[in-house]
């Protein structure tokens, strides 16, 4: 007996069975091809492009690699003891500049414009005393420049030191040969800095650049710096100001005259400072009638140790900072900064591959090498 007719329920349709067949046929198929050593093709892999950050970082980096490679390979040569003894502290500062910064990154990928095989690639010059100087105005320069426009704080901080570093070895090997100092300038500032007119500026020294509009003492602060950062500033300097001119009672002939004269730009770059942050003739004022000072200081070297001490804690407070400081705005730190360590120097400081950063002081030097 057949049964009644009844209305069929719709049938699922097909074509979803037939996608899903051929979807299990397509991995099939893949796995097949696999087990045989056969692959789809994929794209290479691209080099990742390096954004501001990283190629400020990796342009330090390298540039201090080459100053390092050209410093060793010159020291094997035996040059006289002056030259010798700059160009192994280029050597050593410059390997602690590429450890810091990270070294040069290298992302495994092959080369996809190969360079010539070393049969066709021409010989390079070996490097002479006069090029390394050369080499360090020029790297200076650039670390300026990054350490003025790099996006990241804590990195401009770290540039512009190793930017002052290389300003101090190039003074210091151009009068180890006999040769003026290279001029090195400091990227112009978007704010005018306070006069560089700091007196005493050793003949080996790099020049820098003076800042337009240096009188105008009302010049605003750099963006960035809240009223707390200008005091710093305020105070730095006029306890160097207050410390020399204690030091210059103490001592007499050209060094009694450098003393008074810094004491007095130290002065005027307090108040600029205090200017700009309206803090001048108010109750919250920070500077003070007196600072502490060690005993002794009727003994040249403790005067003398006095001042390169409040040199250097004027360099260690425009280099704190570069970090805070808006990108682009930072000229008139990095002058400050290059400035002090100048001075501190002048006063008999022992060259640093960091000023301005003492919590790297005590990184220790790479081990000499002619090698």
């Amino acid at each position: 007996m057949s049964a009644p007719n009844r209305p069929t329920a719709a049938r699922p349709r097909p074509a979803p069975l037939r996608r899903a067949g051929a979807v299990v046929v397509a991995v099939t198929a893949a796995a097949l091809l696999a087990g045989c050593g056969l692959r789809m093709e994929t794209p290479p892999p691209v080099e990742p492009s390096p954004d501001a950050v990283e190629q400020a970082r990796g342009r330090t980096a390298e540039d201090a690699l080459g100053l390092a490679d050209d410093a060793r390979e010159l020291l094997a040569s035996a040059p006289a003891e002056p030259v010798a003894a700059v160009l192994a502290d280029v050597a050593a500062f410059s390997e602690l500049h590429a450890e810091q910064l990270g070294g040069v990154y290298d992302s495994g990928l092959p080369d996809p414009t190969p360079s010539a095989s070393p049969t066709d690639a021409p010989d390079e010059p070996a490097p002479t005393a006069e090029t390394v100087l050369a080499a360090l105005a020029e790297d200076a320069a650039t670390a300026l420049a990054d350490a003025d426009t790099v996006p990241d704080g804590p990195l401009a901080r770290l540039v512009g030191s190793v930017a002052t570093a290389r300003t101090d070895l190039a003074g210091r090997l151009a009068a180890a040969l006999g040769l003026p100092a290279p001029e090195i300038t400091v990227p112009a500032p978007t704010t005018e800095d306070a006069s560089t007119d700091d007196g005493g500026e050793a003949p080996s020294t790099p020049s820098v650049a003076p800042t337009p509009g240096a009188d105008d003492a009302s010049a605003g602060a750099p963006a960035g710096l809240d009223r707390t950062d200008l005091d710093a500033l305020t105070l730095a300097h006029d306890e160097a100001g207050y410390a020399l001119e204690v030091v210059a009672a103490k001592l007499g002939g050209d060094q009694r005259t450098l003393a008074q004269q810094t004491a007095a730009a130290h002065r005027d770059h307090a108040e600029r400072w205090a200017l700009a942050a309206g803090s001048t003739g108010q109750l919250d004022d920070p500077r003070r009638a007196a600072y502490a000072l060690p005993p002794g200081l009727d003994d040249p070297a403790v005067a003398t140790g006095v001042a390169r001490g409040v040199e250097s804690a004027v360099a260690d407070t425009y280099a704190t900072l570069l970090a805070s400081a808006d990108a682009g705005g930072r000229g008139d730190l990095l002058t400050g900064l290059a400035d002090a360590t100048r001075r501190a120097r002048v006063w008999g400081a022992t060259p640093v591959a960091f000023p301005g950063m003492p919590e790297l002081a005590a990184e220790p030097l790479p081990t000499p090498s002619a090698g």
